[in-house]
């Protein structure tokens, strides 16, 4: 404790004397902007989003000053990934909007007609003779539209499970009291349709649905990495890192991915300015994973290809989620790591710059996961807080105001990366 003291003294008087804070609210503001722009394309796999979200950062990692491993920022991978080209749904007559009344699966296959449609109420999903009514259902050609259940309703949930296994390979529309989208990795024959339960018409008759998708296989994309050297321990390495892509486009809805997470993207960067200013003995790498939202797939990668050992990595600080803050932070693995979890609090406590912080344990949600599962230190930080828009198209750039938190959410993270080096 007596060490954690002293080091936390230097700490402060280190940052007092520091060339520059890093942090520039107008400068992240632009950051999201552009990563948020329609030009972006959501940062997924249609018209290129993801690549043109990397040139993006390796434009400003070469402006920054950051160093390369060799003559790219890039670490090329590759996935499988389904993509939903075309996406029109009208009930009856009217044309309902894409990411707001509606989501397509992530993992659907093509679909286009006019449908009848066979509402399926709970009282028949509790029959014996279910399938028996689905089958005739879509031999008459209908679509079956399957209610929402309460989660007090086990089975109920377990039956509309069985169905979605059983008919993969046609239509379903399902019924949703809220929607959040992803990303598919693999193509059912099938397609399913989210239809949000307060835009649904009960009274509807016929639905008609064009969707066009495509599973891209193999499809490149890439890591943007970029690198500060150290100044006494070069060899020996602390990850500052954040994913960039997001969810893309479903059709015409762009799903923007504001807070998630181009709001991590534009403070790893200011952090990048600070230590480009300010190295430490240890080399800060910075780190813009691809593909985390389709499965972590970037963050696995590095972990099985480092470009730093991962012996000599000491420590990994992901942020996902940092546009808000009014509610705090949760750290997950504070819990596995408690020696390093109390000095980021006491931190915090000392300089009051977020109103809590929240200890979470270990959870596969975000680009930590690998490495501490390989044995390497690491804390994913997420801000907490009234902004919910969430996988949606909503989350974009125009309902993302940049809090007062930014800049203390900033500090926090800085602070404890130079606590590293002493």
């Amino acid at each position: 404790m007596i060490n954690t003291i002293r080091n936390l003294l230097i700490l402060f008087a280190f940052l007092a004397h520091s060339k520059a804070s890093g942090q520039d609210r107008n400068r992240a503001s632009s950051v999201i902007e552009e990563l948020c722009s329609d030009e972006m394309a959501g940062r997924g796999y249609i018209n290129n989003g993801a690549q043109k979200a990397a040139n993006y950062i390796s434009t400003q990692y070469t402006s920054l000053g950051l160093k390369s491993f060799g003559d790219s920022y890039e670490q090329s991978l590759y996935l499988d990934v389904n993509t939903i080209n075309t996406s029109k749904v009208a009930l009856d007559d009217s044309v309902l909007i894409p990411g707001v009344d509606y989501l397509v699966s992530t993992t659907s296959g093509d679909v286009s007609g006019k449908f009848k449609l066979f509402y399926v109420s709970s009282k028949m999903l509790k029959s014996p003779k279910i399938h028996k009514k689905l089958r005739k259902a879509y031999k008459k050609g209908y679509i079956p539209v399957i209610p929402t259940v309460s989660e007090g309703n086990p089975y109920l949930a377990k039956v509309i499970d069985e169905i979605i296994v059983i008919y993969a390979d046609k239509p379903l529309i399902l019924l949703k009291t809220s929607l959040t989208w992803s990303v598919g990795r693999s193509q059912e024959k099938g397609t399913q349709l989210w239809l949000l339960e307060s835009s649904f018409d009960p009274y509807a008759k016929c639905i008609t649905i064009e969707v066009e998708a495509e599973l891209m296989r193999d499809y490149k994309t890439q890591n943007v990495i970029g690198y500060v050297e150290g100044t006494m321990f070069p060899d020996s390495v602390v990850i500052i890192c954040g994913h960039y892509d997001h969810l893309g486009k479903m059709g015409e809805a762009i799903f923007y991915g504001a807070n998630d997470n181009a709001s991590g993207i534009a403070l790893m960067l200011d952090m990048a300015s600070f230590f480009v200013e300010n190295p430490q003995k240890y080399t800060i790498a910075f780190i813009a994973f691809g593909a985390e939202e389709a499965g972590l797939v970037g963050s696995q990668y590095y972990v099985q290809h480092p470009l730093f050992p991962l012996q000599k990595t000491k420590f990994v600080f992901n942020m996902d989620l940092m546009g808000s803050g009014d509610g705090g932070a949760t750290i997950v693995n504070a819990t596995v790591f408690p020696a390093e979890f109390a000095v980021l609090k006491k931190i915090n406590d000392e300089k009051e710059y977020l109103p809590k912080i929240k200890a979470r344990g270990k959870a596969a949600n975000s680009d930590h996961y690998f490495f501490s599962e390989a044995g390497v230190p690491a804390f994913f930080i997420y801000l907490m807080g009234e902004y919910t828009h969430y996988h949606i198209p909503a989350d974009n750039a125009d309902n993302l105001k940049l809090g007062p938190y930014y800049e203390k959410s900033f500090s926090l993270v800085r602070d404890f990366i130079v606590y590293l080096s002493y």
